[in-house]
């Protein structure tokens, strides 16, 4: 079914990849709109005049999310940076944006929603646009962009669509924004 809106945009720091180890995610600015394209590279292998296999590698997956702002808070979240002494942030050749993951929903029209996490990424500094008002007011919203990849286990993404919440199990929804999604480990 189609989605109606975006909503909640949600980032956390991938603090240890070895486990899969996140910080408590931190909502972003209201969402304005999110692209995201997996890029896959295909190695077609013909045999008998036809078409045998298709060999398929996922490469990086490039994001860009537009927010209503983009604070001073959550821009030195993205890009790892920390504002001086006089509250602020000078950028640096020298700055290591964190690798982090990224979550929002995006509600449906029967009710549902669908869930994503991004497990992890890179942000990089946006560009920056701004025109002259010329009688009307029109709203310039930053758009920031990121290089995602597969964490370290091959894990790149967590989705769940679901048209009610008998669908899903209610922990997993209940904590999806709280802490970034992770299977647990059968014992």
């Amino acid at each position: 079914m189609a989605l109606t809106g975006l909503k909640k945009l949600h980032v956390a720091i991938l603090t240890t990849e070895e486990t899969n180890t996140y910080a408590t995610p931190s909502q972003l600015s209201p969402a304005v709109s999110a692209n995201v394209t997996p890029n896959y590279t295909t190695s077609p292998l013909y045999g008998d005049d036809r078409l045998v296999h298709v060999e398929e590698a996922l490469g990086d997956i490039d994001i860009e999310i537009a927010v209503t702002d983009l604070t001073d808070a959550d821009y030195a979240l993205l890009m790892g940076v920390t504002p001086n002494a006089d509250g602020v942030i000078e950028d640096s050749t020298n700055d290591q944006a964190p690798y982090v993951a990224l979550g929002f929903e995006m509600p449906k029209p029967e009710g549902g929603v669908a869930l994503r996490w991004y497990y992890k990424g890179k942000f990089q500094k946006p560009s920056e646009t701004s025109a002259t008002k010329a009688g009307t007011t029109e709203y310039q919203t930053p758009t920031i962009s990121a290089k995602f990849m597969a964490r370290e286990d091959g894990k790149w993404r967590a989705r769940v669509d679901y048209a009610d919440a008998a669908t899903i199990d209610a922990a997993v929804r209940a904590t999806w924004f709280t802490k970034v999604y992770t299977t647990v480990p059968e014992v």
